[in-house]
């Protein structure tokens, strides 16, 4: 199996950054995904839910769904067909030019909601796990999105294309940011009993 239509189409990593109205679409993208954030951590504070416990995963969902975009928006601009998230897809068509920055909004915001759900309806550990589930999740779909544009990385994305293939990709995302919300998990306790025992 290869990467979906369309992708694997840059060579480097020096191509991510596109001109004209390409590197308009990622400016604004990049300028609405930090106005999210800043929106949303703001809605923790005000819910008194702490972000800090979820740092790790959501530093990577960042990192790795801000180069996801903005490689995105540089390689949908007027093919909107060649991105494989279907959903992803029928926004990028209904708003045109501006789909990678309507599709950001829409993105960030559920999942930055549903996790805020969950901290205030589930118990502590519960939602604790649930929460670095989510975010790992998000993280580690982008980082296969990302490399997915690249050749030197999308043999990462082929890999993933084919793992269990019979299984839907979202579930096997979630699988894997399940297994690191599990690490993180324990990991985390066997610090915090360490530093008890001190």
């Amino acid at each position: 199996m290869g990467c979906p239509s369309g992708m694997c189409r840059y060579s480097d990593f020096s191509m991510l950054l596109g001109s004209g109205d390409a590197l308009i679409l990622q400016l604004l993208t990049v300028a609405t995904i930090a106005a999210g954030i800043a929106f949303w951590v703001r809605m923790y504070r005000r819910q008194g839910v702490a972000l800090a416990p979820y740092s790790v995963p959501i530093v990577l969902w960042i990192v790795f769904g801000t180069l996801d975009i903005i490689a995105t928006a540089k390689g949908t601009l007027n093919a909107p067909g060649t991105e494989s998230n279907p959903l992803a897809r029928y926004v990028f068509v209904q708003a045109g030019f501006l789909g990678p920055i309507v599709a950001s909004v829409l993105w960030i915001s559920l999942w930055s909601l549903l996790v805020l759900i969950i901290n205030k309806r589930l118990w502590p550990d519960s939602a604790k796990y649930l929460s670095l589930a989510v975010f790992y999740s998000l993280a580690i779909g982008h980082v296969f999105g990302f490399s997915s544009w690249f050749d030197a990385t999308c043999a990462l994305a082929r890999w993933e294309d084919g793992f269990l293939a019979f299984i839907p990709e979202f579930l096997r995302i979630t699988g894997f940011g399940a297994i690191a919300a599990a690490v993180h998990f324990f990991l985390q306790g066997q610090y915090i009993k360490s530093k008890k025992e001190r």
